[in-house]
């Protein structure tokens, strides 16, 4: 009996539950991971039909795959300007993303809203009409594998 208790909280302490049992456990776990830059788990936490979104800010997000995507698109271009985008790159690795959920507010059994502040720290001078402090509504739904972000 006891081997089952320890393995039920490591199971909850440890997320296996997906740490989305209420919309504030949601919320935060997203803003967590969006902090974190965990794409895997900010993907956990979105509902199938926007995955591909998280897919997306992964790419945004991550200096390696932009550096990638950036080496393919100047291939054809002089080498200073290649060297030149590689330093924006190397400049972004620095930027940091804090994530933070606020007011969680329950609209429905099955649908909530929180609300989600964005900052970026150490943006580029050229990046910076892009990167620019947000707060929005991060919409949730109750699902089989707990509460996730969605669409209202």
């Amino acid at each position: 009996m006891l081997v089952i208790a320890v393995v039920a909280v490591l199971f909850l302490t440890l997320g296996g539950g997906g740490g989305n049992g209420s919309p504030e456990d949601a919320a935060k776990g997203f803003a967590a991971a969006l902090t974190d830059k965990d794409f895997d788990k900010m993907r956990s936490l979105t509902c199938p039909e926007y995955q591909d979104n998280v897919d997306d800010m992964r790419k945004l997000y991550d200096a390696n795959s932009q550096l990638e995507e950036i080496e393919k698109q100047l291939e054809g271009l002089p080498p200073e300007m290649r060297e030149s985008a590689k330093k924006s790159i190397e400049a972004a690795k620095n930027i940091k993303i804090t994530a933070t959920a606020g007011d969680v507010k329950e609209t429905s059994d099955t649908t909530a809203e929180a609300t989600m502040k964005v900052t970026y720290e150490n943006v580029p001078e050229e990046m910076k009409a892009l990167m620019k402090d947000q707060e929005d509504t991060l919409y949730l739904r109750k699902t089989d594998q707990g509460w996730v972000a969605c669409d209202k």
